[in-house]
């Protein structure tokens, strides 16, 4: 894994959807699995356009997602579940959702294809997802699957957030790659929708944001992996080094942080 470098203008920031996103990723790859050989499933949501499974830029560019189908009373496990298959949806279809309610227990999403201007027709197109006191799940309760519109490349709902959601992982393996042009051309050949210059540069950003919270918070712990070591091993012996800011914080990347034991010994 690539060591996104530190940037003195990027301010620690947090997806406040992260948890419930990767709660619902482990879900689906937990429904996938068998104990069979493995079989490829980081593949773009199905397009109209033909894909050239011998284009080499293909391979560094999946980007793992649902397979962008929704219908009545389907079932997700959370609110974050149902908004990731409604982006999905948006994907596949290129049509031009926006978001119109969303509440603790209630979320909708409406088409805007038309918006009024053809001869004062709005797109029917309309999804509405809710869990009740009763139920466990959250449930698809009014699905309108009718489209008088024809998609143009926009997309309200794929916002900066999206953006940096979709891209998050391959920035973190390869920053110097996916830069804001990248990621406007990666947009638009998979998927025909249309983002901003501006919109990839800010997603990229927050992503890296992300990036670096997390690392920042993972090496945090450092020092509670090492005695959880020494806890379940009391045989070993560790050694965390690290360098130390002026207010006395420990800061990353360090000369080593080393774990020894009677059997083995390894550095990271």
């Amino acid at each position: 894994m690539s060591i996104v470098p530190h940037d003195p203008d990027v301010v620690g920031d947090v997806d406040p959807e992260a948890k419930d996103i990767d709660e619902f990723h482990m879900e689906e790859m937990l429904r996938e699995w068998t104990d069979e050989p493995p079989i490829r499933h980081d593949v773009y949501p199905e397009s109209d356009t033909e894909d050239n499974d011998d284009d080499p830029a293909r391979f560094h560019t999946h980007v793992r997602r649902g397979d962008g189908h929704l219908y009545p009373k389907q079932s997700f496990f959370s609110g974050v579940a149902f908004k990731e298959a409604v982006v999905d949806y948006a994907l596949r279809t290129g049509c031009n959702l926006k978001q119109y309610r969303y509440d603790n227990d209630k979320i909708g999403f409406k088409c805007v294809g038309n918006d009024g201007k053809e001869d004062g027709v709005r797109c029917e197109w309309q999804v509405y997802a809710a869990i009740l006191p009763k139920d466990s799940m959250w449930k698809i309760r009014k699905f309108i699957d009718r489209h008088s519109c024809i998609p143009n490349g926009e997309c309200e709902m794929f916002k900066v957030p999206h953006i940096a959601r979709l891209f998050v992982d391959k920035i973190r393996d390869n920053p110097e790659f996916y830069m804001p042009a990248k990621l406007e051309e990666i947009i638009m050949e998979q998927w025909k929708i249309s983002v901003t210059r501006n919109q990839c540069q800010s997603a990229r950003k927050k992503a890296l944001q992300w990036i670096e919270k997390e690392f920042d918070d993972q090496f945090a712990r450092l020092r509670d992996y090492a005695a959880e070591i020494l806890e379940s091993n009391k045989d070993s012996h560790v050694e965390v080094d690290c360098l130390t800011t002026d207010e006395g914080n420990d800061s990353f990347p360090a000369p080593a942080a080393l774990w020894h034991s009677d059997h083995s010994s390894s550095s990271t």
